[in-house]
């Protein structure tokens, strides 16, 4: 619990007092009239008995001055300034004549001496690289005093067991401060709860916040008075997923801190920061539960008020970096870093929003900071893992499997896809090169079955290439080569090439083109007929925010047997329903094409004209998440008529439901089953997939 100024001041007062034995407060009782020949012990005894440690330290010097080198004297000197708060002097002091304490005495003493080092490493740093120095030290102390105990004496001195906790937690070294937890709790060894909420603390941040929240319950009943730790049971519910439970617990605290207070006899009030902390963080909890509209609602009021609280524009930032808006949270995370050079959260936001724009340039410099002077804290080690996620290797493996069969006994599929069919991919990027570019590889192989009269042709698409990606601000850019190695293509025709870019025009708008010779697009039935077709591609995407979007693409497949078939699409999704766990978008495409030639001859699947509209309803229920790893589950339901020119319009039916594993930052698997009931030139057929996918890298 960090330390409020008035008191850190205080404190630290008392230790110069308490460290300078030739100061005013002890020159002036020097006046003390009695005899030198009275015995002043009794008086020092019952001056300290009365726990006047000010009034005894200052007799205890005055008889020195008159009876130097007195052991007992001397004896008492120590004492009284350890009980006054001079835990490094009289240690100094102790150190000097040994003999004069028992073994009791001294492992108080170096107890003292530990404790106040903790409590210096609380106050506030000159500069931020300097911040843990007074902690590293202290933990420097501990381990020379235990080098010097037996493991009896290590065990038995709890009160620097207890010391050591809180150090741990201000060195954010968790995993060691819930260990020597763990340890006292095998010991059945009742921890004070100034110590307790500091293990609170460090529970919740090396992940283990059901025992935090088990622990917090408890400091918040029988320490009240300590404020930070009813916080920090909000965060521990809320990252439990007890967004309810988190949210009552902040109206509990706001209800009992009035927004302003008013001390007795001041003319006007003034803000009370307990209820701001509350407030803000009542809104991130909501965020982080998916009600981002009531998230922003409150945020942006808040920062009408008080436009330079630093926390609060790097909560901005957070917030508009998690609606898609990453231009408006890195100027909010800026904002946050002039008014507040060290905020965390300000420079951990600037770091994903530059990565998220391609500027990489840019964020290195504030990650390579943060990793030098905070390198434990939570968000910095989240940093961390992310980057290299995002700069390192990335790969993806992907398969799926299908199978067309059609209604009743009307005859064989008509299915451009075959009666039985798969896919097999793997793609492979290298780590950043420069900041900009990463050189690729992938590797397919497609096939799918096709009645032939007297059986079936598996028709194969099997493919290898390299190629290169180029990333900066707005632009990306991507080419390669892939060569064909079957029967199917003559061999003239097996070389593909491939160009893509994408322009970044704002945060909700973005724009795509590709094209690609020899692509793997084309139809399989052409393939097996020894044709393939170059595609041109065109896309635009706007997204306003995470909670809708809308998509145009526009597609040629130029055939070598000069057929053309262009078309085009519209999709989009919105937002019907939010729960922290459960999410429902309703869904709407509209689709179109048309080929150049028709006719019997054209050997593949080849409508004239023809035309769908679908309308459904994506239902995403999160069913289970612990930080970065999480398990989804969906279901997609569509449904629209679907029209051919010569062969009228039918309704078409589509199901979907899926899994996604996140087992990290970067690695997530998702596998899914469809299944429709499609119609191609009037026939319609019932289609069953299945397919599966594992990505490794943050895109």
């Amino acid at each position: 619990m960090p330390i409020q100024r008035p008191l850190a001041l205080a404190a630290a007062l008392a230790a110069v007092i308490a460290t300078c034995p030739s100061t005013s407060v002890f020159a002036a009782t020097r006046h003390d009239p009695s005899p030198p020949s009275t015995d002043p012990l009794p008086e020092i005894e019952r001056l300290r008995a009365q726990r006047q440690w000010l009034p005894a330290l200052a007799r205890i010097e005055a008889a020195q001055a008159a009876r130097p080198g007195d052991d007992r004297l001397y004896r008492l000197q120590v004492l009284t300034l350890a009980d006054l708060g001079g835990a490094e002097r009289a240690w100094i002091l102790a150190q000097a004549r040994p003999q004069l304490f028992d073994a009791g005495e001294h492992q108080r003493l170096n107890a003292d001496r530990f404790a106040r080092r903790v409590l210096w490493g609380t106050g506030y740093p000159q500069s931020e690289a300097q911040r843990l120095d007074e902690m590293r030290q202290a933990r420097e102390l501990l381990a020379q005093q235990r080098a010097a105990q037996t493991p009896e004496q290590q065990r038995a001195d709890l009160r620097t067991r207890f010391d050591e906790l809180i150090m741990l937690n201000h060195l954010e070294r968790h995993a060691e401060a819930v260990e020597r937890y763990r340890e006292l709790q095998a010991q059945n060894i009742e921890i004070p709860m100034y110590a307790l909420a500091k293990v609170g603390q460090s529970l919740l941040a090396a992940k283990h916040p059901e025992e935090a929240a088990t622990v917090l319950e408890k400091v918040t009943q029988q320490w009240p008075e300590d404020e930070d730790s009813q916080l920090q049971l909000a965060y521990a519910y809320s990252e439990s997923e007890r967004f309810a439970d988190a949210d009552a617990q902040l109206e509990k605290i706001k209800r009992a801190q009035p927004p302003f207070v008013r001390v007795p006899g001041a003319k006007e009030s003034h803000q009370n920061w307990r209820h701001y902390d509350a407030d803000s963080q009542q809104a991130m909890i909501a965020l982080y539960g998916e009600d981002t509209v009531g998230a922003q609602q409150r945020l942006e009021q808040m920062a009408r008020i008080g436009p330079s609280n630093a926390g609060l524009q790097s909560d901005l930032g957070v917030l508009y970096q998690k609606r898609g808006w990453t231009d408006r949270a890195l100027e909010r995370f800026r904002m946050a870093q002039t008014l507040e050079p060290t905020d965390v959260s300000a420079r951990v936001g600037q770091v994903g929003g530059l990565l998220e724009h391609n500027r990489v340039d840019l964020a290195r410099p504030i990650h390579d900071e943060l990793l030098q002077n905070r390198a434990r804290d939570v968000q910095v080690e989240q940093m961390g893992r992310s980057w290299d996620s995002r700069l390192g290797w990335q790969w993806q493996v992907s398969t799926t499997f299908g199978r067309s069969d059609s209604d009743g006994d009307r005859g064989a599929t008509a299915s451009p896809l075959g009666s039985r069919d798969a896919a097999h991919k793997v793609e492979v990027a290298s780590p950043l090169i420069g900041d900009r570019w990463r050189l690729t590889a992938h590797a397919q192989d497609a096939w799918a079955d096709y009645e032939n009269g007297v059986g079936k042709d598996r028709v194969h698409d099997r493919r290898a290439g390299v190629g290169a990606l180029y990333a900066y601000d707005r632009l990306s850019f991507g080419f390669g080569v892939d060569r064909s190695n079957d029967r199917w293509l003559p061999s003239g025709d097996r070389t593909g090439y491939y160009v893509d870019a994408g322009w970044r025009f704002s945060d909700v708008l973005q724009g795509t083109a590709a094209w690609y010779a020899t692509t793997p697009e084309a139809s399989l039935q052409a393939r097996r007929a020894g044709l393939h077709a170059d595609a041109l591609s065109l896309g635009l995407r706007w997204t306003p925010s995470e909670r809708s979007s809308l998509a145009a693409t526009a597609q040629q497949l130029r055939y070598s047997d000069d057929n053309t078939r262009t078309a085009f699409g519209l999709s989009g999704a919105q937002r019907l329903y939010t729960r922290p766990h459960l999410l429902i978008d309703g869904l709407a495409d509209v689709y179109t094409s048309r080929a150049s030639r028709t006719g019997a001859d054209i050997p593949y699947f080849n409508p004239s004209r023809d035309g769908s509209l679908n309308l459904g309803l994506r239902i995403d229920h999160l069913a289970w998440r612990r930080y970065e790893r999480h398990f989804r589950q969906r279901l997609t339901v569509q449904a629209g008529p679907y029209w051919q020119e010569n062969f009228g319009s039918h309704w078409v039916p589509q199901v979907r439901y899926e899994h996604e594993w996140r087992f990290g930052t970067g690695r997530v698997l998702d596998y899914g089953v469809n299944w429709s009931r499609p119609v191609y030139d009037g026939i319609r057929e019932d289609r069953l997939g299945f397919d599966l996918s594992f990505r490794w890298g943050e895109q």
